[in-house]
């Protein structure tokens, strides 16, 4: 701005000087410029140096212009370094309790240990007493047997039926035939029978069977030398006319102290 100035003071300085030069070349200074010949432009002289800047004051601060507009969003940055991990915040409050859930129920865990025994409990107050049952009937039909021998026997043939020679016992009606060693059923029911059969020892083995209508029931048997009892028993329902008798493979041994003897009893009526 201070040089734009001085130029203009050079300038105004120079068209003074030139207006002073015409004045002194003009003739008449009644005449007028067209009344006289003029003689050619001069060579303009050297621009002079530039004059020192004038102390001129500043002037006063302009308006604000108005804003610009916008410019483009920039680059975005790089990603800054992570920072130091933070002090742990305090212990927030307890949240209240959400709304129960409706998930599918979890696979069964394995069964814990049994417990230890609780204490036991005080007795209760006893119940009403039930009422009186209908009087059952009464049976008066009985059959019970015991047959022995009193001597050696060996059966003509392996699963012969044992023949016994005595009855120690009998119940009125009870039908033993000691002939074929067989008992036959008079009053259906449930039995218990029992065998006691000795081997003597001379003999190598002894199988005693207890059948019912030629069918097996119980077995007993011994295979060592010496003397030897086999005995077994049984509980069987029989009917009316049901037979059982025991079949013997092997010698059998039996004196006066009937060390081989069968038992049967009526346990009860069905």
């Amino acid at each position: 701005m201070k040089i734009t100035l001085a130029v203009a003071i050079v300038l105004a300085f120079m068209q003074v000087q030139f207006l002073v030069a015409t004045a002194a070349v003009s003739p008449d200074s009644g005449m007028t410029c067209n009344s006289c010949c003029q003689g050619p432009a001069g060579i303009p002289g050297i621009p002079g140096s530039n004059g020192n800047h004038g102390q001129g004051l500043v002037g006063p601060r302009g308006d604000a212009g108005s804003p610009g507009e916008v410019g483009q969003p920039g680059v975005k940055g790089d990603k800054g370094s992570d920072g130091l991990g933070g002090e742990p915040g305090a212990k927030g409050d307890h949240g209240l309790k959400g709304d129960q859930g409706f998930g599918q129920p979890g696979k069964q865990g394995p069964q814990g240990l049994p417990g230890m025994n609780g204490l036991k409990g005080e007795r209760g107050e006893p119940g009403p007493a039930g009422q009186t049952g209908e009087a059952g009937e009464c049976s008066t039909r009985r059959s019970a047997f015991t047959a022995v021998r009193n001597n050696a026997f060996s059966p003509p043939s392996p699963w012969d039926p044992l023949i016994f020679e005595e009855l120690l016992f009998s119940e009125e009606g009870t039908d033993f035939n000691l002939n074929n060693g067989t008992f036959t059923c008079n009053v259906p029911g449930v039995y218990v029978l029992m065998f006691s059969v000795n081997k003597p020892s001379s003999g190598s083995h002894l199988y005693v069977k207890l059948r019912k209508n030629g069918n097996t029931i119980v077995t007993g048997s011994v295979s060592d030398a010496g003397n030897h009892q086999v005995s077994s028993s049984a509980v069987i329902p029989l009917h009316y006319g049901d037979q059982v008798h025991l079949a013997v493979y092997g010698p059998v041994f039996s004196d006066t102290n009937q060390h081989t003897s069968f038992t049967g009893f009526l346990l009860y009526e069905i």
